[in-house]
């Protein structure tokens, strides 16, 4: 394998892993992450006497300059946050080093580059493709760090030598770096041996300093993503489209989950609420917000009576990052305990605020999402399909901002009468409206988004949409039959997970439907809309099995690598304390709690298994003590053979020169050993064979890692120290 290549290729390995680290925590999206994605494969071909001259090198350092007045500009003046601005300059900065690779100096600015934005990419959001980045960053460093030491010294060695002839016969130290004989298999190998340690360092690093947080994720504005339906604002001509959408909004796990968990098609998430609709769009009318109470980690949201307070079911929820920032709950939802952040040692708990429709939103600072648990009554977790727990009553001013109509028309008010003719309650005149729009098509194509009046469309011409126009056109007729009503947005269904337990919604599932008050039991819960297609079948396959097990190994890394904490190094610190036994004698005295912590110790040492909270810190300490004892053996024997090679080589070189010396050809110090030999060859000195053989000798031990052995020393030694002039004929 050619120097070069494999240098070349470890180093754009690094930097490339690098800037994947920081797109997969959000950084370098849109038009800048195409730009220095395109810049990173322009560079690669940077290559000759073209990026020597001046003008490459004025112009880069020109753009460069542009460049950082730009990201300053967008950081305070544009919006752009600083964390943002200064990651997008940096990869900027990148592809600036990788196209102008000169020598040794910019590839380990490039290596140093990548490692600061490896870096800079867990303060962006860690997630699972971070994890991927981190393996092959830990494979490929010693790799650039390795090959960049050498050719840091292979330059230093020879250049300082060929540059501007001083050695006599210059040195091709491209033909040097073009070699095959510098970099094997073995050497790589080797050099992928130190991840080892590396990793091992790390792990240990992890567990001992958990991420406790010093006010980093400030400096980034939040980037959620951005979800249909939970905004300002829901305009029927733009939504019905992602039905599709395969991005998961968060994972949820139910207690008490079987071996074979139901379906969750009638499973209902609630986001928020609308409650004045302009002709083609839902918005608010009142946005106040007032915060929630909270008591330790937990969130009081409803009163309910005390036997409802026993009979509770906790839905352990993984909100990712949204925008606007709502917290999704199961209908009937009374309390939420929220697990905080740790942050300089201390919990930090969210604000969460709601508003008069009652939803719930969560002072986002970032874009890591939230973890929860929303605990629901039995009584309604029995059917979280139809029902809720708001039982707030109406003032007449609220009253009357849920009745609130656009203009319609004459044909409009006469079929809201007719369908809810003859039935008085609000129940029963929901029920009559579902029954009829359930007659209606189901599609996602929109039909009506262009008319002037979309829902008299879709009521009298389409009779064709998507669930905005059935939840908004049954919102608007009970409106005109005088029944106080809202359009609700959420998520509808999930799919379970095999591999993580756990059930994942995803954009594709949101949902709206429609909030009914009733005088006897508050708002209610009707979904007009009709079934889009027949359930679907479980589809196998590779690639879907394979997407299962992504999607639990990211739940996994979000819980236990993201999640890690003070709390959690607590509990993996207590799991070794309870497999030695420290606080056996402690469990005494204190309560069903210990005598169970105490029980857990016993059934681990009954079954003679660690526990396996223990595994990780003792694995990582013995990784890290074998390594440390191989770098360290590693390290003496390398360094033992370079200084016996070195030696040999300097005796051998002072061998030469007196030698030589003795003959009357003394070597200058600016002159190699080479070069010396190859000119005495050229001046016809008897010496000058000898000399270059035992010089070529002297260099491929000096620098082409070929010891001498002892005999070989010895007998050039003593050929230099008896070697005679041949005498000269006598003329006759």
């Amino acid at each position: 394998m050619r120097f070069a290549k494999v240098h070349k290729f470890s180093v754009y390995a690094v930097a490339t892993l690098g800037l994947l680290a920081l797109a997969s925590g959000g950084a370098l999206q849109g038009p800048i992450g195409v730009f220095v994605a395109a810049g990173v494969v322009a560079s690669w071909w940077a290559e000759g006497k073209w990026i020597e001259s001046r003008g490459y090198a004025r112009a880069q350092s020109a753009l460069l300059v542009l460049a950082l007045f730009v990201q300053v500009a967008r950081a305070l003046f544009g919006g752009h946050g600083i964390l943002d601005a200064a990651v997008e300059f940096a990869a900027l900065l990148q592809v600036s080093r990788l196209a102008y690779r000169r020598s040794a100096a910019e590839y380990q600015q490039s290596t140093a580059l990548a490692l600061a934005q490896l870096i800079a990419a867990t303060v962006l959001g860690a997630g699972l493709s971070y994890a991927l980045c981190f393996l092959g960053f830990v494979i490929t460093l010693p790799w650039a760090l390795t090959l960049g030491h050498l050719r840091r010294e292979i330059e230093g060695n020879y250049l300082a030598d060929a540059r501007a002839g001083r050695a006599g016969v210059p040195i091709d130290v491209a033909r040097i770096l073009r070699s095959r004989r510098v970099v094997g298999p073995g050497l790589l190998v080797g050099s992928s041996l130190l991840s080892l340690p590396i990793f091992a360092i790390t792990a240990v690093l992890f567990v001992l300093f958990p991420r406790i947080g010093l006010g980093v994720f400030s400096l980034r504005q939040s980037r959620g993503t951005a979800t249909a339906g939970l905004g300002d604002e829901v305009d029927l001509s733009g939504h019905g489209t992602i039905r599709d959408d395969p991005t998961i909004v968060l994972r949820i796990e139910p207690p008490n989950l079987p071996e074979n968990p139901p379906s969750l098609r009638a499973f209902r998430l609630r986001g928020a609420a609308f409650d004045s609709y302009n002709g083609r769009a839902w918005t608010r009318r009142s946005t106040a917000r007032i915060p929630v109470f909270r008591e330790g980690a937990e969130y009081d949201l409803h009163r309910v009576r005390g036997d409802f307070l026993l009979r509770q079911q906790g839905y352990r929820i993984t909100l990712d990052g949204l925008e606007p920032p709502v917290v999704l709950l199961p209908p009937g939802t009374v309390r939420v305990r929220v697990e905080p952040r740790i942050e300089a040692g201390y919990p930090r708990y969210p604000e969460l605020s709601r508003d008069s429709a009652n939803e719930l939103r969560y002072a986002a600072q970032d874009d890591l999402g939230l973890v929860y648990t929303a605990f629901v009554p039995a009584a309604i977790a029995d059917d979280l399909g139809s029902q809720s727990a708001d039982r707030a009553t109406l003032d007449e001013p609220s009253r009357q901002r849920y009745l609130q109509l656009p203009a319609v028309s004459p044909e409009f008010t006469a079929l809201a009468l007719r369908l809810t003719d003859g039935h008085d309650t609000a129940i029963d005149r929901a029920r009559a409206v579902t029954r009829y729009l359930r007659d209606y098509r189901y599609t996602l194509t929109i039909e009506s988004g262009s008319a002037e009046r979309p829902i008299e469309h879709f009521l009298f011409r389409s009779r064709a949409g998507h669930c905005e126009y059935f939840s908004t056109a049954m919102a608007l007729l009970l409106r005109a039959s005088g029944v106080p009503t809202r359009n609700v947005t959420g998520f509808l269904g999930g799919t379970f997970n095999r591999y993580g337990r756990f059930y994942a919604i995803r954009q594709g599932d949101a949902h709206s439907w429609v909030e009914v008050y009733d005088e006897r039991y508050g708002w209610l819960t009707f979904d007009p809309t009709p079934p889009a297609r027949e359930p679907a079948v479980a589809q196998k396959g590779l690639l879907t099995e394979i997407d299962a097990v992504v999607e639990a190994l990211r739940a996994r890394w979000r819980r236990y690598v993201v999640g890690f904490d003070l709390r959690t190094q607590l509990k993996l610190f207590q799991g070794a304390a309870r497999w030695f036994d420290f606080g056996g004698h402690r469990s005494r005295g204190r309560g069903q709690r210990g005598v169970r912590a105490a029980d857990a110790s016993s059934a681990d040492r009954s079954t003679g298994r660690p526990s396996t909270e223990f595994a990780l810190p003792v694995f990582a300490a013995a990784a890290l003590a074998a390594g440390a004892w191989w770098w360290r053996h590693r390290q003496r024997g390398a360094t033992s053979a370079t200084s016996r090679t070195v030696r040999d080589a300097m005796a051998l070189a002072r061998a030469f020169d007196e030698a030589v010396a003795q003959r009357g050809f003394s070597r200058a110090k600016s002159r190699s050993l080479v070069a010396h030999a190859e000119a005495l060859v050229a001046q016809g000195a008897a010496i000058g064979p000898l000399a270059l053989e035992v010089a070529e000798r002297w260099a491929a031990a000096r620098y082409g890692e070929q010891p001498l052995t002892a005999d070989e020393l010895d007998r050039y030694k003593k050929s230099l120290a008896t070697f005679e002039d041949p005498k000269p004929r006598d003329a006759k």
